[in-house]
């Protein structure tokens, strides 16, 4: 290890001793309030909801979300939440302030769970000032603060590459909190649908493409785009819409200039309108674990381009294919797509929208 290494191992180790506390007993029937502490992106959000189902199921007075910017957007719809947000995860003023309010608000918190499975200082310094009775983690900390049991479902999570919805579904179960579905989800607010349906207006069958992740190594450019719109139309025969956020609308808005059966839906760049599409699709095809993550939210077919084989964020579809690259999605073969073409297979009929009523408004509506 490099002296910068243990320099870090050191400052780490010291910021847990300062933040660490002994915890109650955890006592099932004394929890009325409960902090999910998750400022990360949107798949980090959508993997955490199996905690966030067993708690609701509970019928706590209280339960709140620490989000961020990035994902707020993912718990705003629900019923019997509140989500409060810091700037980011390293905002350790911001963080260590918030844990104290909160804290001053509630008296003493029944329940954290500190879901971001990493105990990087973020948390560690969140937790710490928050002092709940009981907590909860998959990060794999050593820090006594976190319940015992937490340790098993954290091995089960790193040494058998489950992915993590499941891994949040057997620490509930293995709490005694609640048994629930191991799932991600992304509840949809009031509007979108109709919103989605109004523009759709009577469309057959159609595939949504995506062609950005969020950081360049998991951005597919204009021309592997158009390869892969060209092997989906040949395939499929089918329309593509091409999704995307606001700093990708200028390619997108390209690739449907230059191929006929590909559009760009002329609808707000949001998540949600994304999700709904997305429910609606035949298939959908994408660089970004965040639309694998929405399409397994809906179980819609779906091909998932990574660049490197994760388990933890692997498509929880039905039908799916995993794609895995040399460092960078930009790699990715036309041999390799239609492999992957071949694994799906022919399409099933997508959703009606009759089936998304579970997943409108979550929990209480």
């Amino acid at each position: 290890m490099s002296l910068k290494g243990l320099d870090r191992r050191i400052g780490k180790r010291l910021l847990e001793a300062r933040n660490d506390f002994r915890p109650d007993p955890f006592i099932l029937d004394g929890i009325e309030s409960a902090v999910v502490y998750i400022p990360k992106g949107i798949g980090d959000g959508m993997a955490v909801f199996p905690a966030i189902r067993a708690l609701l199921e509970r019928s706590i007075a209280r339960l709140i979300i620490v989000a961020s910017p990035a994902n707020a957007m993912v718990f705003e719809p629900l019923h019997g939440v509140e989500v409060v947000t810091v700037p980011h995860e390293r905002a350790y003023r911001a963080i260590v302030r918030l844990g104290r309010e909160l804290r001053a608000e509630l008296g003493r918190v029944d329940l954290c769970i500190e879901a971001t499975s990493r105990d990087n200082s973020g948390s560690i310094r969140f937790v710490g000032a928050l002092r709940a009775r009981m907590n909860l983690q998959l990060s794999g900390s050593r820090m006594k603060c976190y319940a015992p049991f937490s340790a098993r479902a954290v091995q089960m999570y790193f040494e058998r590459d489950l992915p993590v919805p499941w891994c949040w579904a057997a620490l509930m179960q293995d709490a005694g909190i609640a048994e629930v579905e191991g799932k991600f989800e992304l509840p949809l607010p009031p509007g979108v649908e109709e919103e989605v349906d109004a523009w759709l207006d009577g469309r057959g069958e159609f595939i949504v493409l995506n062609l950005d992740g969020s950081t360049p190594d998991k951005w597919l450019s204009l021309e592997r785009g158009e390869m892969v719109a060209r092997c989906l139309e040949q395939r499929y025969g089918l329309p593509i819409l091409v999704i995307c956020s606001p700093s990708g609308e200028a390619k997108a808005a390209a690739l449907a200039q230059r191929l006929k059966f590909v559009t760009l839906p002329a609808l707000p760049r949001s998540i949600h309108h994304s999700a709904a599409l997305i429910a609606r699709a035949a298939l959908v095809v994408t660089p970004d674990t965040s639309v694998v993550h929405i399409a397994s939210a809906f179980d819609r077919p779906v091909i998932g381009i990574y660049r490197k084989a994760n388990g933890h964020w692997i498509p929880l579809s039905t039908v799916s294919a995993t794609i895995v690259t040399d460092g960078e999605v930009e790699k990715l073969s036309e041999q390799a797509l239609v492999q992957a073409l071949d694994e799906i297979g022919p399409l099933p009929p997508a959703h009606s929208t009759g089936g998304l009523d579970a997943v409108r408004l979550g929990p209480g509506a």
